[in-house]
């Protein structure tokens, strides 16, 4: 996947291999910044924001950066509704490779917002970086260095981070493992994205215990509740569940809410399950090939851990 996203760059959405238009359109863009600005309204009821400060809207995955440039003309149009110092608001557009990154900051639809100071950029990989480096300004965002709660903006990136599969089977817990190999006889390249489409997978499920995350950074508990969840919800249940959990979305939401001491709003599109209706029955996970490949995200986790971490979740189905 990461050989994939490094060597097409930009193409992959300029020639239409990854989907993308279902959240890179004025429509959802418009959309984001209303509930932005409906959050920013909430906090400052509050006295919880500080208009001195900065508050940063982190996109992961930014890949070509059509949905950056439809939300920052959003903002544009809500400068005369919002009570927050529109200059103080910074957009960063974020993914892990160069390819995407140079492709931003020298495209001339983005420059006047990169020469106000109102768009910024960095290099950062979701899933492993714990600090984001700002490309136009030099700051550093780490653990607790940001006063404002921040907003983090992810589509169609948690359905191609990592994902651990479940089942519950006649009231037990299992893991799913997975050996994964090509159709052909030999790969001469190990990294061509081309042998996605020749990806043949086998699984096998292990029992487990709902303490099967036990080294979390202080999320175990968290997470043992995911899990809990889900074998208390389906151990009377005939049929079986089959479900995932995004782990690489989860970690990456972590690291990023501590920036801001964990005070932050996540605005998130993708494919997805939301109703654990959803998981009913024993079967092996679903894996959408489109040049690159994805799984459907469980927002019905990810809402799980926001609550036991005392926040809340809104879904729209």
């Amino acid at each position: 996947m990461t050989s994939f996203y490094e060597r097409k760059g930009p193409e992959s959405w300029s020639q239409g291999i990854v989907p993308h238009f279902i959240t890179c359109n004025a429509f959802i863009g418009r959309s984001y910044a209303k509930v932005l600005q409906g959050f920013i309204a909430d906090l400052l009821r509050q006295g919880a924001m500080d208009k001195d400060e900065p508050l940063y809207i982190v996109e992961l995955g930014a890949g070509s950066g059509k949905f950056s440039y439809y939300m920052l003309k959003a903002l544009d149009e809500m400068k005369d509704v919002c009570d927050f110092p529109m200059d103080k608001i910074i957009f960063v557009m974020t993914d892990f490779t160069s390819k995407n990154f140079d492709f931003w900051k020298d495209h001339q639809a983005l420059k006047p917002y990169f020469d106000s100071g109102r768009l910024d950029a960095a290099i950062f990989d979701a899933v492993e970086d714990n600090q984001i480096t700002l490309w136009r300004s030099g700051r550093v965002l780490s653990a607790g260095a940001v006063k404002n709660p921040i907003c983090i903006v992810a589509n169609y990136l948690f359905d191609t981070l990592y994902h651990d599969i479940f089942q519950v089977d006649n009231g037990i817990l299992k893991e799913g493992l997975v050996s994964t190999g090509s159709k052909e006889m030999e790969e001469p390249d190990p990294l061509d994205p081309e042998i996605i489409g020749r990806l043949e997978n086998l699984y096998k499920y292990n029992p487990i215990s709902t303490g099967y995350y036990d080294q979390e950074d202080g999320d175990e508990l968290h997470f043992q509740r995911i899990l809990q969840w889900y074998e208390d919800y389906f151990k009377d249940n005939e049929q079986g569940a089959s479900f995932l959990v995004p782990v690489g979305a989860l970690r990456a939401l972590r690291r990023l809410t501590a920036l801001s001491s964990g005070r932050a709003v996540v605005i998130s599109g993708d494919k997805g399950n939301n109703n654990p209706e959803q998981f009913v029955g024993l079967m092996d996970p679903h894996i959408a090939v489109h040049g690159s490949f994805s799984l459907m995200v469980n927002y019905h986790a990810i809402g799980t851990y926001f609550a036991s971490k005392g926040g809340f979740c809104l879904h729209n189905h």
